[in-house]
């Protein structure tokens, strides 16, 4: 008898498989979270962290490694998102937010710089690696605005920097491509004209999709799906354009918001919601971040690693709480503001695996040492935004102090 139409076995995996499987268990792991009154992401990251080893006892790390695209789109959403929030007008209207931004950025650079210097890193790697910490993650941010339901002055200020210093980053980092390549013998013109394509391109190709999607926008009606499509759409293009042409996925995708929300029309592309089709995508990418973040990293470079996370957090407050105070904010929303620029993720490891690929030796001296701090971070960035919104007095309350406030009311009216 013939049984070839039945599965073989064992069982294949298949992507779509694992797919649903992280994705089921990253949601579950963000309840349990924010049962706990956590941010839901750091639920997302410690699923990763458990399948991680999972993994490599079933031989998974080639389907993580196809997975991966997913990360892309989903930092690709993030990054439109964040650049489409990037207000130039009220930068010029207020020299203070665009000055906050400058400050924190550079000082977090600074800070991190001389801690690395001060543990024997050489002088170009540990210019990357500060330069990278200068951003803060977009998709954390996001999240922890939308869970907490968080808006305000403070809240648009933060979403704001995050796009400037997220900005900041990938163009320094870019420039600094160019010590890099001098470092392992390139040839000078090569070692110039690398970084000048990455960041002219990135740049011409957001503008360029970003004009294409106001034409499409002006030639179809303006609803908010159809706006949907267009820009998930446009997004998903620009990413594998990106990855096409070797350009920086980061730099096209904040170019592409930035020119869609800053162009002389004015709301061609409509300001359409991406939360609820982004969230599926963003609970994968931050479990393939957890599983991609090796435990041994604690181990080798947990001393370096928390020492690397305490200069750039201690940076990041100075320059956003000083110049905050200037531009009129009370002590408390600076506070906040400054604490909700503290986590670190995607973005940053994308920036470090872009620079990996090209020089194994950066990530032969810098890796234990990064990547220990980017796992403490994953942990201790979304409280410490989740924190900075509450003392802003810009979140919802959680439903059992509402429901305890209520009670006092009532008791009080009594």
């Amino acid at each position: 008898m013939d049984l070839s139409f039945l599965p073989s076995f064992p069982l294949p995996l298949s992507y779509p498989l694992l797919f649903g499987v992280l994705l089921v268990a990253g949601m579950l792991g963000g309840e349990m979270a924010r049962a706990a009154r956590l941010p839901r992401i750091i639920g997302y990251v410690v699923v990763g962290f458990v399948v991680a080893p999972l993994t490599q006892a079933m031989g998974l790390e080639p389907l993580i490694e196809r997975a991966r695209i997913l990360v892309d789109l989903a930092l690709g959403l993030a990054l439109f998102d964040l650049g489409r929030r990037m207000d130039l007008q009220w930068m010029k209207r207020d020299w203070t937010l665009a000055a906050a931004g400058l400050a924190e950025a550079l000082l977090a650079f600074a800070a991190v710089l001389w801690c690395l210097l001060a543990l024997g890193f050489s002088a170009v790697n540990a210019s990357i690696v500060a330069s990278i910490c200068m951003a803060t993650s977009p998709v954390v941010v996001m999240l922890v605005v939308q869970d907490d339901k968080a808006e305000g002055q403070v809240t648009e200020r933060v979403l704001n920097l995050v796009a400037l210093n997220s900005l900041l980053a990938s163009i320094l980092t870019t420039i600094l491509l160019a010590s890099a390549h001098l470092e392992s013998r390139m040839a000078v013109e090569t070692a110039l004209l690398h970084p000048a394509y990455l960041f002219m391109g990135s740049v011409l190709l957001g503008g360029a999709i970003a004009a294409c999607a106001r034409f499409v926008a002006r030639a179809v009606e303006k609803t908010a799906d159809l706006h949907f499509t267009l820009i998930a759409g446009m997004v998903v293009g620009a990413v594998g354009l990106s990855v096409i042409l070797r350009l920086s996925v980061i730099l096209t995708l904040l170019a592409f918001g930035l020119f869609t929300r800053n162009d002389a029309r004015k709301y061609d592309v409509l300001d359409v919601s991406l939360a609820p089709a982004s969230r599926l995508l963003y609970i994968v990418l931050f479990v393939i971040t957890g599983a991609s973040l090796p435990p041994s990293a604690l181990l080798t470079g947990a001393a370096a690693g928390m020492a690397l996370a305490g200069a750039r957090l201690a940076g990041k407050l100075a320059g956003a709480f000083a110049f905050s105070l200037l531009g009129g904010l009370r002590a408390r929303q600076a506070a906040g503001l400054a604490l909700g620029l503290a986590p670190v993720s995607t973005l940053a490891l994308m920036l470090y695996y872009g620079v990996a690929r090209q020089f194994p030796g950066f990530a032969d001296e810098v890796e234990a040492a990064f990547l220990s701090m980017v796992i403490v971070m994953e942990v201790l960035g979304p409280i410490a935004t989740q924190w900075g919104l509450r003392l802003a007095g810009e979140t919802v309350p959680e439903p059992a102090a509402t429901g305890h406030a209520a009670r006092a009311d009532l008791a009080g009216d009594a």
